[in-house]
Formats: structure tokens, C-alpha cells, sequence
């Protein structure tokens, strides 16, 4: 079953994108709807956050967060502007950034600017950009709804994810190392 979520606003503090890949066109021009493509979003709905957010007919059983194993569309309308960086990873060592000669990293960065008004939300969030490969952050201003599409069986527990995140990762997705052998005993 498809379920569609309305994200606007406030509403959007309840999603979590930073496990999420983002399939993301660097675009030249901003278009007045923006749709996104996401694989690992987590839906805060535990109450741990104090309020958490309701999903009807979602049925997970727990008090946990929810881990949308698949993907996932966000549709921003009446966009007015914005901005992406994306700090690039080193194709040779990518659980490193890229560094230029002078050892800073390499960020490529776009904004669409816009007057701020009182009728427009800026949605700000933090992923991983697919291509380019690197750590994103992207904000959004827009004046109109905000929208989550998603599978309802690409649902799990998202403690199941972090036990497994091999199992429940965009395919593809290997795990840099084995947790256990980063322990480093000290006699």
C-alpha cells in the first residue's frame, strides 16, 4: 500500500533524513515543485521526541522509530528558492572527504535566492548525496504543501536497521567495517 504523508510545515520536523541517501539532480534552474527521491528515511514516532508523530494505518507494535527500507518521494510545491552543498566524498577513500591542494575539502554549492516572507517554510536537511557522492545538506523555501510518498511494507522497526544495517541499506550499500574490529584493547 502507497501512503502518502503531508509533511508541511511543523510536520516536517517528525522525518529524519540523516541515514537517507538522496538521488538528488544537481539542478542549474529551481522549479516551483521539487520532488526528491530517498532511500532509508526515518519517521520519528516514538515518544522519545515527547510528541511523536501518528501514522494511521501504519502497525508496527512499538514504541520505535520507523525506518522506511525503500523509497521514499518528497514533493515540495510553490517553491521560491534555496541552497545544496554537497562536501564531496574521496573516490579513493570514501569515508573521507575530497581535499583540494590546500587540504580543504571540496563542496559544491548552488543557491536560488528569495525574499523571506512570513507565508514560506524553509525546510533544511541533512543526507548523503548519491552523485555526487558526498554529504549533503539542502534547504527548500516554499509557500505550499509539503509531501512523503513511501511503501507501507518498506516499513521496519528502526532498531531492526541499526542491528542490520547491511540487511535493510539501499543495495549496493557495504558497511565500511565490521564494528567489532574497530575495539581496540588498551592493557
Amino acid at each position: 500500500m502507497t501512503y502518502q504523508l503531508n509533511i508541511t510545515k511543523n510536520q516536517f520536523d517528525f522525518i529524519d533524513f540523516s541515514e537517507a541517501s538522496a538521488f538528488i539532480n544537481v539542478m542549474p534552474e529551481l522549479s516551483t515543485t521539487v520532488e526528491l527521491y530517498f532511500w532509508g528515511i526515518t519517521l520519528l514516532t516514538s515518544s522519545t521526541w515527547g510528541k511523536p508523530l501518528i501514522l494511521p494505518n501504519i502497525d508496527i507494535n512499538s514504541d520505535d522509530d520507523i525506518y522506511i527500507a525503500g523509497h521514499a518521494k518528497a514533493v515540495f510545491q510553490q517553491v521560491i528558492g534555496g541552497e545544496i552543498q554537497i562536501e564531496l566524498y574521496d573516490p579513493q577513500n570514501p569515508k573521507t572527504f575530497l581535499k583540494n591542494q590546500q587540504g580543504e575539502s571540496v563542496t559544491l554549492q548552488k543557491r536560488w535566492t528569495f525574499k523571506p516572507n512570513h507565508s514560506m517554510f524553509v525546510y533544511e536537511l541533512d543526507c548523503v548525496s548519491e552523485w555526487p557522492a558526498g554529504a549533503c545538506y539542502l534547504a527548500l523555501a516554499s509557500k505550499g504543501q509539503a509531501q512523503l510518498t513511501f511503501e507501507v511494507s518498506d516499513c521496519i522497526k528502526a532498531q531492526q536497521f541499526v542491528l542490520s544495517p547491511e540487511k535493510y541499506s539501499q543495495p549496493g550499500w557495504k558497511p565500511a567495517k565490521n564494528v567489532h574490529d574497530e575495539i581496540v584493547q588498551i592493557s
